[in-house]
Order: structure tokens, then sequence, then C-alpha cells
């Protein structure tokens, strides 16, 4: 049930259903405003008739003025000459006796005449309705009895289902504080805890894989690190072992025990930049470059690196000379870099590779694209993910960080990175920048 419609039928249960049951009481109490009208209208007719014979009257006058009383009233004169005082009042007892309605409440009123002479006078008074057996029976006690019940019954059902959904994502929330990720909070409906649900679920996923990607990220870093350590490590055992007898055969482990060192710093080096980039630690002023000037510096490196590497290199740049961009220039221009030297190392020997620009809305589009072997589709959601290196055509002496901090430097910029691949053909890798004219 939606949200809102919990919070609905709350206030309808808190504040219109009392009115409702409120009204209909009085209803039933005095048969509705009609029925209203008219006992106000017989009490009107009381007062009036008590004001006339207040004072002394004309018997004529009185006689036609009784005959204009409403049938309710039941007016009747007791004269007592013609002795049917007795009679009347017999017949009202009777009457009630033998009458389903209720008693009927009678008013004796005397009634002085000018000439000297009185009469008395017998009215039926008001209130004496088909009403009144609501009026005094129990029922107007039973209902607001019922009203509580049915108020209170239906606010403790909606608070009691808001606080299950609440206690759920409470549980769930735990769950995810303790590191189990293997559940799904269930979203049925489509009110706002349901849309809460959902987005609980995909945060769920999402740091599930964010714990994923950082085990893979520390065991690459083992891997990685552990085997220029493993060759350094045994050369020194050998070295104090020995089994470098000769000068050479020492210059030639500590050689090696150097080069390892090397590439040991290198990694270690990549990654402090990577976990900076990655975390946001590094501190940089973007400052607005001519994109059309920086693009074309570097499209003329590649082309000189691409003849050396024996490769077909073809540029098309369609940029006005107006268009500046916010970025560090020296991690823009490594990031590029990183992306050809990817493009060579993969392409067939002696293809193309292309370098694009062009204007596309408020946006520039930057596309690298080389033939190659591609790249599966069970490797291109995880190619910009550190230390992974797809199948094993693609697994070779490389860090694993490559490609990794491309995405970091673009994402840091606020730009998108993505790559499309085609088995055989070619691979894409397509840049988004926004861009602003000055």
């Amino acid at each position: 049930m939606n949200l809102k419609v919990r919070f609905f039928l709350l206030i309808i249960g808190s504040f219109f259903i009392p009115n409702i049951l409120i009204m209909l009481i009085v209803y039933l109490s005095f048969g509705g405003i009609d029925n209203m009208n008219n006992i106000h209208n017989q009490f009107k007719q009381y007062y009036h008739l008590y004001e006339y014979i207040s004072t002394e009257v004309e018997e004529d006058e009185f006689i036609k003025y009784i005959n204009t009383l409403p049938a309710d009233m039941n007016a009747r004169i007791l004269n007592s000459e013609e002795n049917n005082g007795q009679i009347i009042i017999s017949e009202l007892i009777e009457e009630n006796e033998n009458s389903k309605k209720p008693k009927i409440t009678l008013e004796v009123l005397t009634v002085s005449f000018t000439d000297g002479s009185s009469t008395v006078l017998v009215i039926n008074r008001p209130l004496a309705d088909k009403y009144s057996i609501f009026r005094n029976s129990p029922f107007p006690f039973i209902f607001p009895l019922i009203l509580f019940s049915v108020v209170t019954i239906l606010s403790l059902i909606i608070i009691r289902s808001i606080n299950s959904s609440l206690q759920k994502i409470e549980e769930a929330t735990r769950k995810v504080a303790e590191g189990d990720f293997d559940f799904e909070l269930q979203d049925k409906g489509n009110d706002s805890i349901a849309s809460l649900s959902r987005s609980f679920n995909i945060m769920r996923l999402k740091v599930k894989d964010e714990y994923d990607r950082r085990a893979r990220f520390f065991m690459g870093v083992s891997h990685d690190l552990k085997t220029p350590l493993t060759s350094i490590s045994g050369y020194a055992d050998a070295v104090l072992e020995g089994y470098a007898e000769d000068k050479e055969t020492l210059n030639k482990y500590m050689l090696i025990i150097k080069d390892k060192s090397i590439v040991l710093k290198e990694r270690i080096s990549h990654l402090i930049n990577f976990v900076k980039l990655e975390n946001g630690d590094w501190k940089t002023s973007l400052k607005p470059v001519g994109f059309k000037s920086f693009i074309s510096e570097l499209s003329n490196s590649f082309a000189i690196e691409a003849g050396i590497y024996k490769f077909e290199y073809f540029s098309k740049i369609e940029l006005s000379e107006n268009i500046f961009v916010d970025m560090d220039r020296e991690l823009v221009i490594r990031s590029m870099e990183n992306l050809m030297h990817n493009a060579y190392r993969y392409s067939y020997p002696q293809s193309t590779i292309s370098f694009i620009v062009y204007t596309e809305g408020n946006d520039s589009i930057l596309k690298i694209i080389n033939q190659s072997k591609g790249i599966s589709k069970e490797d291109l959601p995880n190619i910009f993910e550190p230390f992974y290196r797809g199948t094993k055509g693609r697994n070779d002496e490389g860090f694993g960080l490559g490609l990794a901090n491309v995405a970091a430097v673009i994402k840091s910029h606020g730009w998108k990175i993505t790559v499309e691949s085609e088995l055989k053909k070619e691979t894409t890798f397509t840049i988004k920048i926004p861009v602003k004219s000055l």
C-alpha cells in the first residue's frame, strides 16, 4: 500500500470517521435537518401559546386560535360543563397503553377568559416523536465505543505496517554493516518505502561490488609485488650461499637484483599514484586549456610514435579555436599516452590506428580506434578495473593499472570514458569531454 495512502487513511480514521459518526448520532437523535426544524417550529408554537394565554383572552378568539395549532400538539379543551374532561383523559390513557409509540407527555394549561370564566387546555409537549426510541436507548453510548474501536484499530494497522517496513530496512542495514550482502530486500508496491527498498538493493550491490573490487585490488597488489620480491630474495640468497663464485656471476646476480628493485619501485609508485587518484587525495588546480592546440600537439606526437612502431596513423580533428577545457594538462597527457600505448601494444602489425576528435553539442568527443583481436564481452565490463588483464591474450608483463589510472584521471575531471570492441576487428575508446567557449 502506498505510504501516502497509509497516512491518508490514518487521517481519515482519526478525523473524518469520528465526525461522520458524530453527525450520524445527531441525525438519529433528531431525525435530520427537517425533523430538527419541525421540532424547532413546535417549540415556537408552544412559546407563542404560553405567551398568548398568559393574560385573559376572548373565548371566541381562543377557540379560533386553538384550531390553528399544529396537529402534533393535539390541543383539547376540558369543558367541565359538558363533563368531557374525564372522557378525554381516559382516551389519552387508553391510547398510550395501546400504542407501540413512546408515551405522550401531556401539558395541562389553565386559560382565563375576559368574562371571568376559565377552562383547561391539554396539549402534547415537543420531542415526543419516533426518534425518542434512539435517544432513550443505549445506542448513543455504544456509538462512541464503536468510534473509538474503529479509529484505534485502523491506526494500529497502519502504524504496524509502516513500522514493519522500517524494521526490515533497519535489519538489512545492519546486515550490510556486518558485511553480509547475500540477501535481497523485498520491495513490494510502488510507495516511498518500496522505492527506498529498491534504492537500498542497488546500494547493497554496489557496496558488494566495491568489496569484491577491493579484494581483487589487494590480491593484485600481493601478486604483482610478490613476483619481483621473490626474485630479489632468491638471487640475494644465491649470493649469500656462495653460488656466485666468480665476479662475473656476482655482477650478473646483482644487476638482476637491481632491475627487480627498479620494477618493484615503479610498481609501488604506480600503486601510490592510483590510490591518490582513486581517493581524490591528489590536489590539482584545473586550468582552462585551448583544446584544439592541445589535441593537435598530442596528435603530432602520436603520429611520430606510430611511425616508429610501424603503424599507419590516421588523424581527424574538427574543433574550433575558441573551445577551452578545464584540465590538469600533465595528468591528461599521461592518460592519453597510456591509451595510445595500449593501442600500439595490442594492434595487428602495420595496421591503422585512428585518432578522431570532434564537437557534439556542448561536448567534445575523442576516439582512439585500433585494429586488433578485440576484447571479449566478458572482459569489457572490467577493463578499467585495477589488476584486471582479461584473457590470456592480454595477460602479459603489464602491471594491470594502466587503464585503471586512465579511468581515475578521466573521472576526476568529470569526463566519461567508454569502450566498444568487436572481436578480430577493432576496439574503440571514447572520451566525452564537456567544453566551454571563450
